[in-house]
């Protein structure tokens, strides 16, 4: 089990995550900008996941759509019938994705899907990836502990990331294993040193945002980290 997410990252198979999807020609988040992702090979899809009033999960960085799509509210006020009706602000032909046709479309590219809980109850998330997805093939992020240790709590073998971690949090996660974290650092030059060795000892997998250049997506593979989010590279630019 696990062998894709604990495979080892290197420059020949770089283990990349396309941060709400291939954001470079399409708006973050939609399903062309997951559609593009896939078809260009990367190791996992990023998205994040909230849920409508009535039921409906669906994929949006914000709780609102005010900054997104043209209208207004929270998503968790709203339906899915008037989420759907409203345009994207950058491309008219694009709306807000149901969570499940994110998974078919990682399922269909062979991509990990990497699943950040926003207001969408864990529980909920999981069910509808285990679905489509095996549980060895789940990353399931979140920035606060509590969610992440629900989700465990449903899943015990889902693997479990922790985005912008702490020495405490950090100490958490490595009693429960099979987790990750990543810390809020921008350059790999700011890490403290021996942090990549300290994660490693502790059992754990280590990404730092964000490899959005070639020479950073390599000097992170020489660092040993184990996955990295980009806004902006593809595998075939990391690649030999």
């Amino acid at each position: 089990m696990y062998e894709r997410i604990y495979a080892k990252n290197a420059a020949a198979a770089p283990k990349l995550i396309a941060h709400r999807g291939l954001a470079v020609d399409h708006p973050q988040n939609t399903l062309s900008a997951f559609r593009a992702a896939g078809e260009k090979g990367f190791w996992a899809i990023e998205t994040d996941v909230h849920k409508t009033k009535d039921g409906f999960l669906v994929c949006c960085h914000n709780e609102t759509v005010d900054a997104t799509y043209e209208g207004t509210g929270r998503i968790p006020n709203l339906t899915w019938a008037e989420i759907q009706a409203m345009p994207h602000r950058q491309d008219k032909k694009e709306r807000m994705p149901l969570f499940r046709e994110y998974l078919e479309i990682c399922k269909h590219f062979g991509c990990l899907p990497f699943l950040e809980v926003k207001t969408a109850p864990p529980e909920d998330i999981l069910k509808e990836a285990l679905d489509v997805f095996p549980v060895d093939e789940i990353i399931f992020s979140g920035i606060h502990l509590e969610p992440l240790l629900r989700a465990r709590a449903v899943c015990p073998e889902i693997f479990l990331h922790h985005i912008f971690t702490t020495p405490e949090e950090m100490a958490q996660l490595e009693k429960i294993g099979n987790c990750g974290v990543s810390y809020k650092i921008d350059d790999l030059s700011d890490a403290p040193e021996g942090l990549v060795q300290r994660v490693h000892d502790a059992g754990m997998l280590l990404c730092l945002r964000a490899a959005d250049t070639r020479e950073k997506a390599l000097n992170m593979i020489a660092a040993g980290l184990d996955y990295m989010p980009t806004n902006k590279v593809t595998p075939a630019e990391v690649r030999p």
